[in-house]
């Protein structure tokens, strides 16, 4: 299907709901990383006009812009893995299951942002996965529940985009708490000014959903890592006369490719070009034509 076509499908549904326009400050920092003025810095916002964008390429980035990638059950893993962050939904009995976490914490947004949520997805029915295996899933693939939830998801695309913001604000703090007081600054001032613009917001997501933020208190970690947090403090060794988003994305590059030579990883240039493919979407100067 062509991406226009997509878009449009989605619009329909999109319309539907009663969705408006959100903007959010960016959160305080913990006062221990000292000398940071709050109101210097841009608000982080985040419309349906840039959500709906900035959904539809973590959807190709994550499911293909497949619809039945909206619901997927990995091999080997025990849990759903549903939306276009392929958001964890843990099967009934499990002791990892969290209204907090995965997809009954997207669920809740999706609810306080004024949309319905089918009677299925609703209070404690939302809490487990109705499929209490991968077997018992895939057979189900086609079912008219499992063809529901698909719709659901891909009607919500851009509220799904606007809670990844969310979540991406409330990883900031946990993110400097994690760096030498030195590099506070840096990566503070690095992450505001990419989220100016829709690309540097889609950068910025889109890596915390793909690789993970990479908090630890492991010194080892910090210098080796390969989540968001690397790849922002990174950006200080970046060669000169990059734009922003060149440098972000030169710095997730080493990041990953550092972290396959830290590994047994087999294949690893078979890992490296796709997980490259996907960090060269930051750079393709699409985002903003893709309108509502």
């Amino acid at each position: 299907m062509r991406l226009t076509k997509i878009i449009s499908i989605i619009l329909l549904f999109y319309n539907s709901l009663s969705c408006g326009n959100q903007t959010n400050q960016l959160p305080h920092i913990n006062s221990s990383i000292p000398q940071i003025n709050h109101a210097s810095h841009p608000i982080l916002s985040i419309s349906p006009q840039i959500s709906l964008p900035i959904g539809i390429k973590i959807w190709f980035n994550e499911c293909g812009g497949n619809e039945i990638g909206l619901t997927s059950w990995n091999d080997g893993e025990n849990f759903a893995s549903v939306g276009i962050g392929h958001f964890i939904w843990h099967p009934y009995p499990s002791k990892q299951a969290s209204y907090h976490y995965g997809f009954p914490k997207l669920l809740r947004y999706i609810e306080s942002r004024g949309i319905k949520l089918p009677p299925e997805l609703r209070g404690k029915k939302a809490l487990y996965c109705p499929w209490s295996n991968r077997t018992e899933f895939l057979q189900e693939k086609y079912s008219p529940k499992m063809v529901a939830l698909r719709s659901f998801l891909r009607s919500t695309i851009p509220v799904q985009a606007e809670y990844l913001t969310v979540d991406l604000q409330k990883t900031l703090p946990a993110l400097l708490a994690c760096a030498p007081t030195k590099d506070r600054r840096f990566i503070y001032e690095k992450f505001c000014n990419l989220a100016q613009t829709p690309g540097g917001i889609y950068a910025l997501v889109d890596y915390l959903n793909f690789k993970g933020p990479g908090i630890s208190n492991s010194h080892f970690n910090y210098e080796h890592g390969s989540g968001l947090l690397h790849d922002l403090k990174g950006l200080k060794h970046a060669p000169p006369g990059l734009t922003q988003l060149q440098a972000y994305v030169w710095s997730a590059k080493h990041a990953l490719i550092r972290r396959v030579n830290c590994s047994s990883t087999q294949n690893r240039e078979r890992w490296l070009a796709g997980w490259f493919k996907r960090l060269n979407t930051y750079l393709e100067g699409d985002l903003e034509r893709i309108r509502i």
